[in-house]
């Protein structure tokens, strides 16, 4: 991670702990450790000067979208059950946000969603899923490294990631040069 990414994911995080919601767990006599984590953040526009972010946190029983840097901070909480990558990742890659950092354990649930759907149409978003593949292929995200990590024992979605998906309509993922 670059500088500005860590600092962002920070700033994320630092918003977090200021939410309605993370607040309220607290108050409930929830301990930080078992409260809202950061998930998986995402950025429209580059990442020093970004135009929107959304940030996602999740804790046991419920998923927290927020948006850091709107001020009030937008918040919303999705059910555990109706969350879903497809729209909640994917279709943001489709409409031009970025991915810029995610947890290992949110890499594990993406994968296995996309193991479970892909063969069946159930993913609507596929040029996102396309462009999150090619997140992946970027920053060394594996079959073995989530095996490693996170015992992931599904599918090798990478067997999916079709390049020129990716190269022609989608651009780069990341402010970092292509390897």
């Amino acid at each position: 991670m670059s500088t500005s990414k860590e600092q962002l994911m920070r700033f994320a995080e630092s918003i977090l702990k200021q939410t309605a919601n993370y607040q309220h767990n607290r108050e409930m006599g929830m301990p930080d450790v078992e409260n809202y984590k950061m998930s998986y953040l995402l950025v429209e526009g580059s990442i020093n000067k970004p135009e929107r972010v959304l940030a996602y946190a999740v804790n046991d029983q419920a998923v927290l979208l927020f948006h850091p840097m709107e001020k009030p901070v937008y918040e919303s909480l999705v059910n555990d059950w109706e969350f879903n990558f497809d729209y909640d990742l994917f279709q943001y890659l489709e409409g031009g946000f970025n991915l810029i950092a995610m947890t290992p354990d949110a890499h594990t649930g993406v994968w296995y969603e996309i193991a479970e759907y892909h063969g069946t149409s159930g993913i609507a978003c596929v040029q996102g899923m396309q462009k999150y593949l090619h997140y992946c292929k970027q920053h060394g995200i594996t079959k073995e490294r989530l095996a490693h990590e996170m015992g992931y024992d599904g599918m090798d979605v990478m067997t999916i990631y079709d390049r020129q998906v990716t190269k022609g309509n989608l651009g780069k993922t990341s402010q970092e040069p292509e390897r």
